[in-house]
């Protein structure tokens, strides 16, 4: 449990940060966003993020539930490229996000969306432990 609230402070203040006016206000607040921004060397280029979540036995049914408004909502984003649950056939309780976004700019935008803030405080408390974040750019 106490991770999983370590976990939802960093996401919390990055969802608070989309709140913000700026891209820049919230990489000054937020370890998150900063983290993906260094490596992400031009705001502009197209980049992917994987995120695996490790759920809570008997969870899986609410945390899938949780992701699918979001996913439709996501999808229509004009900064969305890609938005995709997958689930671990071997793992019940193993979920990876694939989010692919136009550039930074484009996760700003989805940080402020409602549907956005609605699914982290829904599923930070179906999982165990931290989410794995992996950032992912295109080769030069």
């Amino acid at each position: 449990m106490f991770r999983a609230l370590l976990l939802a402070a960093p996401l919390a203040a990055l969802v608070l940060a989309g709140t913000h006016s700026s891209a820049t206000a919230a990489e000054d607040e937020n370890p998150l966003y900063k983290l993906i921004k260094s490596k992400v060397k031009d705001e502009k280029k197209p980049f992917a993020l994987l995120v695996t979540f490790k759920v809570k036995t008997g969870n899986e049914k609410k945390f899938e539930a949780a992701f699918a408004p979001a996913l439709v909502a996501t999808r229509k984003e004009p900064g969305c490229v890609g938005y995709f649950l997958n689930h671990d056939p071997d793992d019940a309780g193993t979920y990876v996000m694939y989010e692919h976004f136009k550039g930074l700019p484009g996760l700003d935008a989805h940080m402020k969306e409602k549907h956005t803030q609605t699914l982290l405080a829904t599923v930070i408390p179906l999982c165990e432990g931290e989410p794995k974040i992996k950032v992912l750019t295109i080769p030069e």
